[in-house]
């Protein structure tokens, strides 16, 4: 068994990532693993997940800086920019500060083996350089949303701290090829793991409620706007549409103003955070994902889980792998005016929504249960705390060739 340190900067808002980092730490703790976890977090503010009691929690929380975090935000917008941070005002550079001081942490918990619970944490923990034991970090997005010419700041940082990592872990299998057009790295797939009884029935089909839900933060991304207009094309007498989650105050205005804006009534019901999940998704009838893009999508899957017939767009990232059209789940192009139709259709057609919620069901446990999922983390970090393979700083560090899953003991 291995001392792991898991580094995310923070646990506070319950969405996909806070849960699925999570649950992987509370099962390696419960495999065995000594699991340490890191945080930006001030013990002040509690945390959205929880953690196992064998599980240690520390805190690094970051300076606050008023006139640095207005300057880096000023010059890190740009290459030139950049430099100028990086060459005039070393000591103003915020991240590569905390870098150093999380290093110090780091250094003195002493893991065998550290995972970085995205891009922004590996950033934190390598700008400042390598660190002496291996580094795994974890996408929880689809990749090339870390590298998009509006986040110059996150992407050309990350291009740099990625050739220090041993590993990095995707979501989904087309996520490998998707990361190695911006970073040639060693890549593994590993989806996220869902911990309820795959055993359990679902219930009985005709108690489901006239209900679609749809649990996601609001964001732009999240796409709850083109839901909402959608939902007004539907002839759905009973049915109601229920939102859960919770954004900036500004979000959750524009949310309403739109469902009032479309006549939309008391159909909508903004729910707000949730953290039981499972015995809303078991009662409802069926899931809306209009998301434009996942890097898994885990709401989707425990919504499938649970035997929820799904909609989602068909252009989706991680959307349209976990729902294949007609088979476990409907498929709509990038218009309300689709999403509609296919809504229409679940709601018209009790038999398809059973069908295609079975099967959702019987797909989602046999493809994302936390055992295999934990099985494959374990597969991992064996490998590198035997290669422990030698790092180097960001400045001189080349890229190395990976390609997915290409391991010597494994072939």
């Amino acid at each position: 068994m291995a001392r792991v340190l898991i580094y995310k900067d923070f646990f506070r808002t319950g969405r996909g990532a806070d849960r699925a980092t999570a649950a992987l730490a509370n099962t390696m703790a419960q495999r065995g693993h000594e699991v340490h976890v890191l945080t930006q977090q001030s013990a002040k503010i509690p945390f959205s997940v929880t953690f196992d009691e064998g599980i240690t929690c520390h805190a690094v929380p970051m300076r606050k800086r008023p006139f640095a975090r207005v300057l880096n935000k000023l010059l890190l917008t740009s290459a030139f920019g950049e430099a100028v941070l990086q060459h005039l005002f070393p000591g103003m550079d915020l991240v590569k500060t905390y870098s150093c001081a999380l290093q110090a942490r780091v250094k003195a918990i002493a893991p065998e083996i550290v995972i970085a619970a995205g891009s922004n944490e590996c950033v934190d923990l390598l700008l400042a350089g390598a660190l002496p034991m291996p580094v795994i970090m974890m996408f929880h997005v689809y990749p090339p949303e870390c590298f998009r010419k509006d986040k110059f700041r996150r992407a050309s940082r990350l291009r740099r701290v990625l050739p220090l990592v041993a590993e990095s872990q995707v979501l989904l299998p087309s996520h490998c090829e998707a990361l190695r057009s911006y970073a040639n790295v060693p890549v593994t797939a590993i989806g996220n793991g869902i911990a309820w009884p795959a055993e359990e029935r679902l219930p009985p089909f005709e108690t489901r409620e006239k209900t679609l839900v749809y649990i996601a933060y609001f964001t732009k991304d999240k796409n709850h706007s083109d839901l909402l207009k959608a939902f007004a094309l539907v002839e759905a007498p009973g049915w109601e549409l229920h939102l859960y989650g919770s954004g900036t105050p500004e979000w959750e205005a524009r949310l309403k103003t739109l469902a009032e804006t479309l006549n939309l009534g008391d159909r909508v019901r903004f729910m707000g955070v949730t953290q039981a999940a499972r015995p809303i998704l078991l009662r409802a009838g069926i899931c809306a994902y209009p998301s434009k893009v996942e890097g898994f999508g885990l709401a989707l899957a425990e919504a499938m889980w649970c035997g929820l017939p799904c909609v989602g767009f068909a252009d989706a990232p991680g959307v349209n792998e976990l729902l294949v059209h007609e088979a476990n789940g409907l498929l709509a192009e990038p218009t309300p005016e689709a999403f509609a139709a296919q809504l229409q259709r679940l709601i018209d057609n009790a038999q398809l929504r059973e069908h295609l919620g079975e099967v959702a069901a019987r797909t989602a446990r046999r493809t994302w249960s936390q055992a295999a999922n934990v099985q494959q983390w374990d597969d991992l970090l064996a490998r590198h705390l035997r290669e422990k393979p030698a790092q180097l700083s960001p400045d001189v560090a080349q890229n190395p060739v990976g390609t997915e899953n290409e391991h010597p003991e494994k072939a």
